[in-house]
Formats: C-alpha cells, structure tokens, sequence
C-alpha cells in the first residue's frame, strides 16, 4: 500500500490530493471555531424552560481523516471525524458529534464479472443534538429524505443512509439501472419541552430504464417503492405504524460542458391513505465564468413526518446557491432555502422554513483555511391546536487545516 498526503486546493477551498503513483491516500485535518447562537435550544421563546439562556456561545475543537483508495477494481473516498462543543451558559449542553461518510465506486470490480454493469455504494452516519434542517449547498453523494426542512427542536439523534446503485447496459443507448436505498433516524434524550420525535425506517427500492438520446442528453423511466416504519421516540409502548408509497416519473438530463439541467414528473401513491399526489422537481447548475458557480434544485416530494406528527408530509423545497472566487485566495458564497410541507391525508401540521445563509473563506496557506459564516433560520408550525416559531441566528468563524 502506498500513502500520500500531497494535494492542492479546488476552487472551494477544499484539498485534492493528487493521485499519482499511489494507491492509498490519507488526510488528518482539524478545525477549532467559535460560534454565537441566538436560540440553542431550537425552540419557540414561550416554550423555553423559566432561568435557561437561549443565547450562548460554543467552542468548538473537532478532528477527522479522509481516506482515498483507487484501484482498477476500487475508487472509494472515506471520510471520519468527531467534535468536542462546550457551551459558556449552558455547561450541561456540552457534547460531542461524530460522523461517518463514504462512498465507493466499484464499476472495475463488478465487470470482472458482468460486463457493462456499475455499482456504486454510498454510506453516510452521523450523530448529533443539532441536526441541521437543509443538506449544505445543493444535491450530495446520499439523498437524505430527512432533509427537507423541517428543524426539530433540540434532541439527541442519531441518523444512518445507504445507498446501493447499479446499472448494466443492454446497447449503445439503452441500460437498466437499480438502486435500493435504506434510511434510519433515531431520537434519544429530548433537550427542549413540547417536542414529539418519531423514529423512522425507510426502504426504498426503484428500477427502470435510461435512454441515451443523445451524448448529452438522456432520459430515465423509474418505478420506484418506499415502505415506511415509525414508532414514536421514548414511548413505552413503541407501538408501530407503517406507510407505503409507490411512484412513476420520468427524468430528462442534459450534460453541457458549463451547465447541468435535470426535470422529472411522475406521481405518488400513498397507503393506507389511498391518495396519489403529483411529484417531481428541476436541478440547474452552472458556471458561467470559472470564478462564478450557481446552482439551484426545486423539488416536490413525499417524504417521512418525523417531528409532531408521525406518517408523511408533501414537502416543497427550494434552493439556490452563488459561489464566488474573489480572489486567488477569497471565496464568497451564498444560499437560500425554503420549504413548505403539510401532512397528509390530513393537513394537521403545516411547516414552513426560511433559511438565509452565506460564507468567506480565505485560504491562509495551501492547506489552512479561514471561514466566517452567518446562517438565518425562520422556522414556522401551525398544527390545528397551536402555532409557533422558531427564530435563530448564527455566526460562526472558524480555522480548518489538512496535513500534507
């Protein structure tokens, strides 16, 4: 096994080692930040405890590595690492966060066996008090359907996505593609009062074709079935409830050299509720200059009610993010997201989520970087027995470096 830890900076600021002559990369780094946050507890004013102090200010001391491995058979990329976070008002907040991602690209591998087959397998884990209700910037390796805006009061949790992908090609234009995908998220101890946490499985499955229209454009045909599992979080009975739904979309993509383009249509068809609902979404994604990316991704989806309300939510979501090269050194970047979710069949617990988000980061040298990030968060519920909001303000500046 060979090791190298030599790399260079993206236009994001993150390294890339180089892959020459090795096998085997891997990456320490190491981060300390300090952070001011106007509402800790996540929660509406009126529903904090009497004497807690919503405002604080956290030191944060973390570490990870990432571990890069390419082979002919394997092309995989692991990344680990943990933070230690203490509180100046709230000393029995203190905690730690752990996180776990890797994807692998096993393309090399399958076809000693099939050929023209792919497989791709992704795994992301992470625990935390202080799950965040939007994925940062647009997309990811794994589609976590927890992410869709809703921002739970503050709670122990624990969450867990797989993914497996596979595709064999029958001609020049026409492939089978596969994917099963299995999501988890459990709530431990409850930090804030008047929370209602549901632990959820999720099992998806989808299959269908892809045409190759064209080198650049194309167009997928999906089925696909998600089964839902959900016990309420802390309860001595854990009784268990259980949702199917079943989709058909279609996909069109067109790859361009500086610009993405994705729209897909489809339907959803939810049980026991017996109700089928119109989905689908649109990716757009460019670089108009090499100093300027935007990305901006609309979706209308079902996904897990977790918080409040157990079973499913139709949730709208929209996001768009600008990042900006001001210099050979300084990168700004800027998103917002909004989403709007009702449970369905019955339209019980309506969210809405306003989050304004933006960041500078100045690379100090090759592989220290320097941020400063201020994130905005206006949280609204309205159940039919109350309605609340959750207003919260972020400021956060932090010092993150990578050993060659």
């Amino acid at each position: 096994m060979a090791l190298l830890v030599w790399g260079t900076l993206d236009g994001a600021g993150i390294l890339k080692p180089a892959l020459v002559h090795a096998d085997t990369v891997i990456i320490p780094s190491a981060a300390m930040s300090e952070r001011y946050d106007s509402n800790i507890f996540r929660t509406p004013r009126s529903r904090q405890r009497a004497g807690t102090t919503a405002e604080d200010f956290i030191s944060t001391v973390g570490g990870g590595v990432q571990v890069l491995h390419k082979s002919r058979e394997v092309d995989a990329r692991i990344t680990a690492g943990a933070d230690a976070n203490v509180f100046v008002n709230n000393p029995g907040l203190n905690f730690f966060t752990t996180r776990l991602e890797g994807t692998a690209n096993l393309d090399g591998w399958v076809s000693q066996f099939v050929r023209e087959a792919k497989l791709r397998v992704s795994e992301n884990f992470q625990y935390t008090p202080e799950t965040p209700g939007f994925v940062t910037g647009v997309g990811g390796e794994v589609q976590d359907p927890f992410l869709r805006g809703i921002q739970g009061f503050r709670a122990n949790t624990f969450s867990n996505t797989t993914s497996v992908e596979g595709s064999y090609r029958l001609d020049k234009t026409l492939s089978l593609e596969g994917r099963y995908f299995f999501a988890t998220r459990r709530v431990g101890r409850v930090r804030a009062g008047g929370a209602v946490f549901f632990d959820t499985d999720v099992h998806a499955w989808r299959a269908g074709p892809r045409w190759e229209i064209t080198p650049i454009d194309h167009i997928r045909l999906l089925s696909e079935q998600t089964l839902m599992s959900q016990s309420r979080s802390s309860s001595p009975t854990r009784g268990t409830f259980e949702t199917l739904t079943q989709t058909l979309s279609v996909n069109y993509n067109r790859e361009m050299p500086d610009w993405t383009f994705g729209i897909n249509g489809g339907v959803t068809l939810i049980e026991p509720a017996d109700r089928a609902h119109a989905t689908g979404g649109i990716t757009f994604s460019t670089h108009p200059e090499r100093a300027t990316t935007i990305m901006l991704d609309l979706s209308r989806r079902v996904a897990p009610s977790f918080f409040l309300q157990g079973g499913v939510i139709i949730s709208n979501v929209g996001r768009v993010q600008l990042t900006q090269r001001l210099s050979e050194r300084l990168y700004l970047s800027g998103s917002a997201s909004y989403a709007y979710n009702e449970t369905v069949p019955i339209r019980s617990v309506i969210t809405n989520n306003i989050t304004l988000s933006t960041s500078l980061n100045y690379n100090l040298t090759r592989n220290m970087i320097l941020g400063l990030f201020y994130n905005h968060t206006d949280f609204k519920v309205n159940t039919s027995t109350n309605d609340f909001t959750v207003p919260r303000d972020e400021v956060n500046i932090t010092l993150t470096t990578h050993w060659e």
